[in-house]
């Protein structure tokens, strides 16, 4: 009797383990059931369409050229304090590389203290820069290390600048590579040489790294807060103001005449 239970039994069992193996794929659950095939891949690699605006986390884009370009900021984002632009951003749909910071006219962030942009940047409109972000008291380049994980991290520091790009950044201010200019002696300046670009509005000293030799036409004309710049290198080079025959400014030096007054 025993002996036929035992029978059964197994019987059972090795049924219900083949019904099981010889289930169709079809009939497993899945986590992603009702979304298409290659849905999720495709979210995550699709570029956004040419000339696509959207906004992400308080920041609005546009995508020109298959990057995508900072343009503005959301009406009710209420941004304050340090914010960081991430190397990639999604519509919801695809994604894009930000690759340029050019703030639109009126567009205006009243709050945002530090900026931190990624890496990836290559193109970077400074007009304009200082009446969209009138508190900003520091600008940043992500390091490598940072773009390659969650883009948030700040670079650079008092002492050195981030590592190379098109753009870095040390002390809070904006800097590109010098590397082509020549010094004063005529010599070519060295491959880490760096050229000052631009200083916040809201920055009041300025502690210019020993990398740097040059500083550009503009650089200081939106420092409307600076009283102090501290050099800590040779300076090469100091962009002076260019003047029409009735002495009117058409371009501007590395300083405000007031600044040098």
């Amino acid at each position: 009797m025993w002996n036929v239970l035992i029978a059964r039994i197994a019987t059972v069992v090795l049924a219900m383990l083949l019904a099981v193996t010889m289930l169709p794929a079809g009939g497993l659950p899945s986590a992603h059931a009702d979304e298409a095939p290659g849905e999720q891949t495709a979210a995550n690699t699709t570029p956004i369409g040419e000339g696509t605006e959207f906004a992400a986390d308080g920041l609005r884009y546009m995508v020109r050229d298959g990057a995508a370009v900072l343009i503005g900021f959301e009406d009710d984002a209420a941004l304050e304090g340090a914010v960081a632009v991430p190397e990639t951003v999604s519509d919801g749909a695809g994604v894009a590389t930000v690759k340029a910071i050019e703030i639109a006219e009126g567009q205006v962030a009243e709050g945002i203290t530090a900026l931190t942009l990624p890496q990836t940047v290559e193109v970077i409109q400074t007009e304009g820069l200082a009446a969209a972000l009138p508190a900003l008291a520091s600008i940043e380049v992500a390091s490598g290390a940072a773009a390659e994980g969650d883009g948030n991290g700040a670079a650079g520091s008092e002492g050195g600048a981030a590592a190379k790009g098109v753009y870095s950044s040390a002390a809070g201010m904006l800097f590109r590579s010098a590397e082509g200019q020549a010094s004063s002696d005529g010599e070519a300046f060295a491959e880490d040489a760096l050229e000052l670009v631009w200083a916040p509005p809201a920055m009041v000293v300025a502690r210019i790294p020993l990398e740097c030799k040059s500083i550009a036409a503009g650089a200081f004309v939106d420092a409307a807060a600076l009283e102090t710049v501290m050099s800590f290198g040779k300076m090469e080079s100091i962009a002076s103001a260019e003047r029409d025959a009735e002495g009117n400014v058409t371009k501007p030096g590395a300083f405000t005449d007031e600044q040098i007054s």
